[in-house]
């Protein structure tokens, strides 16, 4: 099996092709021959290939008829908004459930690959303005931001309720986005895309396309996992960009993952990431997933997709509810590359930020004359920048990532007690992460005017801030300025900023000034 794999590489012919043959064989010549963890891997990766291809052999309406005498059995309720959500097969069957319609445009990359943009439009007379563009994250499409039971914690839906023009993008390769112009996705060359092609394509040709068509300057960013780290990606490598998003709001954003809980599992990736070629080929990553979803009872693969979780990165999903599970389970898998992956894996080995590396095996790492190229995100980007981050995310190293980023542009809120899925459908997603989301993005619309104040004069000064939250400035007689903030509680608490008069004065939108009075107004909710 191992043979037959190499030899279809080498016949190809490509750089690329061989390259990674190479990796392979040093790898396996480094090593002699395979560890134990290396076989019982080939050997697990095999039973579930004959029992795939077992189960395809089933008739459908077999496979149904065994759904529904489980169902059936346990008294589940088919008609439930968990239920519906499950059995939704696109995007606009879930939000019509929830009474709003979704609008399909299409996108034409540089390099020719056609996205899916996913859009709600705003209430006829109800627009305030704003556009937010939403990116999904690894493995998954739009359809993670609209399937929580309850409306009111799917943030597309808050959003859309607020009078904002609501687009959701879709990565080449998965469930939407599965066209080219001269490839077709039975192609190997239609797979050969990393997180490079996600950052110099996907992002800006779809933020391109938003703007275009809603005729605004700028709009807001909002991206989950990988979403977010590919906007990152995007907003380092284009100056151009950072001029077109007027914030960006990173959800349990991803940059440089420590690495996997598990010890061999996170040994196997890190120390030869190109060994995910050997197991899925160099199309499509993990092709039989939606067959298993679709064939096993809903809460027997919801068991098999925590066994995993736990496995992989020690996700407990203690705050996400059975019935959300039911709903937000079936929706996160969805097509992409392996060679995605790889890169991902790639970056956890460095522990860099970087562009993909195109031979990564242990002999080339050692003596090659040049080095990877990282995406300069700590000096490219100018955008202010929300991370909003589970306190107990094995994925998320928040000091690290902050180091990557500019500190004066960077504001962070940790929420205890929550891991990565818990930020998209925790039970308590409404108050801990879609109130936060909305305060930040109206906190840069309130008008912010600096009159001339002389030395030691306080006023109220109650444009300053978000609504709902009022303060006081004072400058002090060395030139400084003070802010005091009232809770609502009675409290005061004064703050201390550096910034000389004149600057304030010549300034409409200095951020650093409202730093800790911003904290306090999202820390508040």
């Amino acid at each position: 099996m191992v043979g037959k794999c190499i030899y279809k590489r080498e016949k190809m012919g490509t750089s690329q092709g061989y390259i990674a043959v190479e990796g392979v064989e040093t790898a396996m010549g480094l090593r002699g021959r395979f560890s134990i963890t290396d076989s019982v891997i080939i050997v697990l990766v095999y039973i579930e290939t004959v029992l795939a291809l077992s189960l395809r052999l089933v008739p459908q309406p077999v496979k149904s008829f065994f759904t529904w005498l489980i169902n059936f059995a346990e008294g589940s309720d088919e008609h439930s908004i968990e239920q519906k959500l499950r059995r939704a097969a696109t995007i606009h069957e879930m939000c019509q459930l929830f009474d709003i319609d979704v609008e399909d445009h299409l996108v034409r990359t540089e390099d020719d690959y056609i996205l899916t943009l996913h859009r709600i439009k705003p209430k006829p007379g109800r627009f305030n303005g704003k556009v937010v563009y939403l990116h999904h994250g690894l493995l998954m499409c739009s359809d993670v931001w609209v399937c929580n039971i309850e409306k009111h914690k799917n943030l597309p839906m808050v959003l859309h309720e607020l009078g904002f023009d609501v687009w959701m993008g879709n990565n080449r390769g998965n469930k939407y986005s599965t066209a080219h112009l001269y490839r077709l996705p039975n192609q190997r060359k239609f797979w050969d895309f990393s997180i490079d092609e996600f950052a110099f394509f996907d992002i800006p040709n779809s933020v391109q396309f938003v703007l275009d068509r809603t005729q605004v300057d700028q709009l807001v960013c909002i991206g989950f996992s990988q979403g977010s780290a590919q906007m990152f990606a995007a907003f380092a490598l284009s100056e151009e960009l950072n001029m077109k998003v007027s914030q960006f709001i990173a959800i349990s954003p991803a940059m440089t993952p420590r690495g996997l809980h598990n010890r061999i599992a996170d040994t196997l990736v890190k120390s030869s990431p190109r060994f995910m070629y050997l197991f899925f080929g160099d199309r499509i990553v993990l092709p039989t997933a939606v067959l298993w979803q679709r064939t096993l009872h809903p809460k027997l693969f919801n068991l098999f997709v925590d066994f995993g979780n736990r496995f992989l990165f020690n996700w407990r999903a203690l705050n996400i509810t059975a019935r959300q599970k039911l709903a937000s389970y079936s929706k996160l898998y969805s097509t992409t590359s392996v060679k995605s992956i790889v890169h991902w894996f790639q970056i956890l080995q460095s522990q860099k930020f970087q562009m993909f590396e195109e031979s990564d095996d242990i002999i080339n790492s050692l003596y090659r004359p040049y080095q990877i190229a990282t995406f300069p995100t700590k000096t490219n980007i100018k955008i202010p920048i929300l991370l909003i981050y589970g306190g107990i995310d094995s994925l998320v190293d928040i000091d690290a990532m902050k180091d990557l980023l500019p500190a004066k542009t960077v504001f962070d809120i940790e929420v205890d007690n929550h891991e990565h899925l818990d930020l998209l459908w925790g039970h308590d997603v409404d108050s801990l992460v879609i109130s936060r989301v909305i305060k930040f993005i109206r906190f840069f619309d309130e008008p912010f005017e600096l009159p001339l104040i002389e030395n030691n004069q306080t006023i109220d000064h109650f444009n300053l801030v978000p609504k709902g939250l009022t303060s006081s400035m004072t400058i002090n007689g060395d030139d400084t300025t003070q802010f005091k903030e009232h809770i609502s509680d009675g409290e005061s608490v004064y703050m201390e900023s550096s910034e000389h008069l004149d600057e304030l004065r010549h300034h409409k939108k200095e951020r650093r000034i409202l730093s800790d009075l911003f904290y306090n107004d999202l820390h508040s909710s």
